[in-house]
């Protein structure tokens, strides 16, 4: 009989990729994930994960054995919610670096409201696939259209041009946009339409490009230019030049509908659309969107 255990480490593989990225999600080695897989497929008589210098790929038994493995791994949080009234069981949710503080929040409420659950936050601006399983749970500011995933847009940012008070004292006196420098973001992001706009406006002069929402909140705080920023981050700092029209940025969640299938993940959805919609929605925005 196949034991649990390596159902386990198989499951978190599958998600994962790697026996490194595995074995943090489990609190084990990736040399002891290894040795443990090697040992199942000896047990079982055939291999469940090809290697290769990739990563790592189920074979079509690992696979099915991983399918087997979520649904047992779902029917044991239903039966913890039931027996003990209380959710557990563990989230991984993936956002790029501009939705820190928000989720931050949203995972604070969530713990404090299911203690026995734990978050693993993994900030990354790249497109993780969901529709593997890496992750359960998605922040994006793209709808990619993939049929398999849901997307529920639960809020729509709206952005300004932001400086210090120190570089807006700096700037002459009736400036225009065109005598700032912008601190600008590099590609794909400056292919967003605030961006754009934002260049239509006369911000044309880029005094220097960053990668990262934190990097150029931190670099226009310094006060060494100005930014596109969307308004929910743009605490402490000023509008040289009044208001600009800019169009906003949709905000969707993007998750496996088998994963929302699991209490304890559809808690900590409900709870981060909530704390997104609060934070950035407008009014054509339901609060609740039906999934």
């Amino acid at each position: 009989m196949t034991d649990w255990d390596d159902l386990r480490v198989l499951l978190a593989i599958s998600r994962r990729g790697s026996f490194l990225q595995a074995g943090q999600a489990l609190g084990m080695a990736a040399s002891t994930l290894s040795r443990r897989i090697t040992r199942f497929e000896d047990e079982i008589g055939e291999p469940v994960v090809e290697r290769s210098v990739e990563g790592l790929r189920l074979t079509a038994r690992g696979a099915a054995l991983a399918a087997t493995a979520e649904r047992l791994e779902r029917d044991l949080q239903q039966q913890t919610v039931s027996r003990t009234g209380e959710l557990s069981g563990g989230v991984t949710v993936t956002a790029g670096d501009g939705f820190v503080p928000v989720l931050t929040q949203a995972i604070n409420r969530f713990i404090e409201m299911h203690p026995l659950c734990t978050v693993d936050l993994l900030v990354d601006a790249t497109l993780t696939k969901v529709a593997r399983g890496g992750v359960d749970i998605a922040v994006r500011t793209l709808h990619l259209g993939e049929p398999s995933l849901i997307y529920s847009k639960v809020a729509s940012l709206s952005f300004g041009i932001y400086c210090a008070t120190d570089y807006a004292s700096r700037l002459p006196a009736n400036a225009v946009p065109g005598d700032a420098a912008m601190i600008d973001l590099s590609p794909p992001f400056d292919q967003n339409a605030h961006l754009r706009s934002a260049r239509s406006a006369g911000f044309i002069s880029t005094r220097f490009r960053v990668s990262s929402f934190a990097a150029q909140l931190q670099a226009c705080a310094s006060g060494y230019g100005v930014a596109v920023l969307p308004d929910l981050l743009s605490a402490g700092l000023v509008k040289p030049f009044g208001h600009v029209d800019l169009p906003p940025m949709d905000v969707f969640l993007v998750a496996r509908p088998q994963a929302l299938r699991q209490p304890h993940l559809r808690a900590f959805f409900d709870v981060l659309r909530d704390t997104l919609h609060r934070a950035g929605a407008h009014a054509d925005v339901p609060k609740e969107e039906s999934i």
